[in-house]
């Protein structure tokens, strides 16, 4: 490869890829299909900025906190905002990421009983050994050990990009463009709509968690020169993200009724329960479905269950130090895996709608952190004044309207 763009940049592009699309892919046409086609239409226009300048400020706010080699978000937060306040900050974090695997574990829930009400009936007893039989696989190959499992979600992220290509392209022969074209209208509950979307394309288009790990590489390899590489991976990498992204949305929501899509969103599940659920749909997409969607968001599960646990066992560590009891890192562990666990198993059981669960809770924390926290940092910190944009601030209002849905939505 050439100076212009090397094979390690390549890897990174993919990591970046395979990070962001994933189970909050399902999740994006159902919002915004029951939002309607302005929202869709809106959300294209914006896609790329709003997924580029709250990553690269994050970035920034890694790479200019002057963090121990080898840390990242974590000590930043404590750098810039003081071990308080970045106590509190680590501790959203957490919350945030606790609440997107309670999504997942829902909707795999969500998306096995669905097919199981086709052959009979689902009463509550059944809910609950489907939730049991759910959390327990999902410990068994999070136990196997993070290299196992990181390997064998890192085989997975092609074969699953692969089919919503292919799916993106063979739902073309099923558009049906003018009922869409009909609803290009800009009404006020058309700017309410795109205000409740918020979260949704936070949560759909978010993978912060790799973007510590992501400026950490960057800073070991490239030292002063680390956000200049950051910024060059990113542009490349988010604007195939977002095209590939908005063509699957696209290409779903022209193929698949309203009233399917809706359907969706009340029941809790992804756009290929709705693919599936379709009248003339072929026996394939039904079975290939509901494998893609558990594969997708089981990856997504254990790809974001692993800093869980970390930081339920760093918690849990913490509290019981400051209480005089002392135990080793392995009791801790294994007390927060069954804590963390026994709350997934209970929260599967009680069922609730996974997209309100990121419309109230996950998106708007995950916009405190993503959208808000770094660049916010930006006008308070002086060493930070360099970083000031019109693209940071246009994130912090968005982060704020994501968050102001919580209160008022």
């Amino acid at each position: 490869m050439s100076k212009f763009w090397t094979k390690d940049e390549t890897l990174w592009s993919f990591a970046l890829y395979g990070t962001a699309v994933g189970a909050g892919t399902l999740f994006l046409p159902v919002q915004l299909g029951s939002a309607g086609a302005m929202v869709l239409l809106i959300t294209t226009l914006v896609a790329w900025p709003l997924t580029y300048w709250p990553h690269r400020a994050l970035c920034q706010f890694i790479l200019t906190s002057g963090a121990p080699r080898g840390e990242g978000i974590t000590a930043a937060m404590k750098h810039y905002y003081g071990p308080k306040i970045g106590q509190a900050l680590n501790a959203l974090y957490f919350v945030a990421f606790f609440v997107v695997i309670l999504i997942y574990a829902v909707a795999i829930t969500n998306s096995l009983t669905e097919q199981l009400a086709r052959h009979m009936a689902i009463s509550t007893g059944i809910r609950i050994l489907v939730s049991f039989i759910v959390v327990a696989l999902l410990n068994l190959i999070f136990l196997t050990g993070r290299h196992i499992t990181i390997k064998v979600m890192g085989f997975l992220v092609f074969p699953l990009i692969a089919y919503f290509l292919f799916l993106s392209v063979w739902l073309t022969g099923s558009w049906q463009v003018a009922p869409f074209v009909q609803q290009l209208t800009v009404t006020p509950h058309t700017l309410h709509e795109i205000w409740i979307s918020i979260p949704v394309m936070v949560f759909a288009f978010s993978h912060t968690p790799i973007i510590s790990t992501f400026a950490i590489d960057r800073r070991e390899r490239y030292g002063e020169n680390a956000m200049a590489n950051c910024k060059k991976i990113m542009k490349v990498a988010y604007l195939v993200i977002c095209l590939s992204v908005l063509f699957f949305v696209f290409s779903c929501l022209l193929a698949i009724p309203a009233d399917n899509i809706q359907n969706a969103k009340e029941s809790g599940v992804t756009i290929l329960s709705a693919l599936s659920a379709m009248p003339a749909a072929p026996k394939w997409l039904g079975i290939s479905g509901i494998v893609v969607a558990i594969i997708a968001m089981s990856k997504s599960f254990l790809g974001t269950y692993f800093g869980v646990i970390e930081g339920a066992t760093a918690m849990l560590q913490s509290t019981l130090n400051r209480a005089g009891i002392i135990k080793s890192r392995a009791f801790n562990r294994a007390l927060s895996i069954m804590g963390v666990s026994a709350i997934t198993f209970t929260v599967c059981c009680i069922n609730p709608n996974a997209i309100s669960m990121i419309s109230a809770i996950s998106g708007p924390m995950i916009a405190v952190i993503l959208f808000i926290m770094p660049t916010l940092a930006t006008f308070i910190f002086p060493a930070l004044k360099p970083w000031r944009s019109p693209g940071n601030l246009i994130t912090l209002i968005v982060g704020l309207l994501c968050v102001s849905v919580i209160f008022t939505g």
